[in-house]
């Protein structure tokens, strides 16, 4: 008896401690007093390299997409969909592939959404071999569904003799927007360009000649987001991150102005306030060494005119952040990220490498619920 007794309470302890090692969330995020995180949990902790993730929610569901890959670049990856009605329990509902194929190194680099009319956009990027940086920038794909289940054939963006490069394409009346870069030292200038079905794009404005003053370049990582009076904000990934804004017909544009620190951003306005999430100055360093806690963390800002106020901070990790940011209810804001912090500060062993390996180990997806208390 006493040996079947010690058997018995062994297996007993051993799902406790697995769980803890799957759900752990390392540290505590920092907030303002205007905010609270009421839950920070661990969507997808599975070994893989997860990173920019991206959330809307359509037909009284939440959505939400991320790469799934072995590293930081693109190899051998997918972007993952995921559908819930409550966030906490997920079906992986598809899984998208480089339209180009595998052969020759071509993988999907990112995935983002579109909601327009009725139905559900996917803008994929496909990342083409290369041994330089600079020609490495990746193909955007897009596709839609009507239903959720079933997704169109992926067609290639074309703007003349180019192949854009949207970050976050956004629907306004009938017409998609997105404010680009062309990625080039030559054309180093930020347009606003639209289309009608997603696919054939065309320039309609210039938002800025030259990066602002202080900054070498604009990047890819773009957000746009209409006020309730027709005027259109545009932040953009810089050096660091600026904003303008302009009114309809979305000819002439004013701003410049300098957020902070805010890579690859994502608006959203609840209760008649704007929220940007994006990578941030950290506040919450779990462990210091010569890659984390020094550039950034997940962070959550109120956006106005004047600038930005951090209301909350996620803890620091190596790489992290990409968020999706989305409103269920007045004063209510859903996040997603990513983040190697558990590696990083050593809470948790990766599985497919013995030691923490920046960019290369692993990287896990987080969701936090935030109610705003002003």
């Amino acid at each position: 008896m006493r040996k079947m007794l010690i058997i018995v309470i062994g297996i007993a302890m051993m799902p406790s401690v697995t769980a803890r090692a799957e759900n752990v969330v390392p540290g505590v995020p920092w907030t303002a007093p205007s905010a609270e995180v009421t839950s920070f949990r661990v969507l997808v902790r599975d070994g893989w390299y997860n990173m920019p993730t991206d959330m809307v929610s359509w037909k009284d569901l939440y959505w939400l997409s991320y790469r799934r890959g072995t590293g930081h670049r693109a190899a051998n990856s997918r972007i993952v969909l995921l559908r819930s009605n409550d966030l906490r329990r997920w079906h992986e509902v598809k899984l998208f592939e480089s339209p180009y194929g595998l052969e020759g190194g071509f993988a999907v680099a990112m995935g983002h959404f579109c909601i327009a009319d009725q139905q559900l956009f996917m803008f994929l990027g496909v990342r083409k071999p290369s041994d330089r940086e600079r020609d490495a920038t990746p193909h955007i794909f897009v596709t839609s569904t009507v239903d959720g289940v079933n997704w169109s054939k992926p067609q290639l963006l074309e703007l003349g003799d180019l192949n854009p490069y949207p970050w976050r394409v956004r629907y306004h009346q009938g017409k998609f927007y997105n404010a680009v870069t062309y990625l080039v030292e030559s054309e180093n200038v930020l347009d606003l360009i639209t289309s009608d079905d997603g696919v054939h794009w065309k320039s309609h404005a210039r938002i800025a000649e030259t990066p602002p003053a202080g900054q070498k370049y604009f990047t890819e990582e773009s957000e746009l987001l209409w006020r309730p009076d027709g005027e259109l904000w545009c932040v953009v990934r810089t050096g660091s991150a600026h904003m303008y804004w302009s009114k309809p017909p979305y000819t002439s544009w004013q701003g410049g102005i300098h957020i902070g620190l805010c890579d690859a951003p994502a608006m959203c306005e609840t209760d008649g306030q704007v929220y940007v999430a994006g990578r941030g100055l950290a506040k919450v360093v779990l462990k210091t060494n010569e890659i984390g806690g020094k550039k950034g963390a997940p962070t959550l800002y109120h956006l106005t005119r004047e600038g930005t106020k951090p209301l909350v901070s996620f803890p620091a990790g190596g790489d992290c952040s990409y968020p999706g940011l989305i409103s269920p209810e007045p004063g209510k804001l859903i996040m997603s990220f990513y983040s190697d912090v558990a590696y990083q500060s050593g809470q948790v062993k990766p599985k497919f490498h013995d030691e923490y390996g920046y960019k290369r180990t692993a990287c896990d997806i987080y969701l936090a619920e935030i109610n705003l208390l002003d």
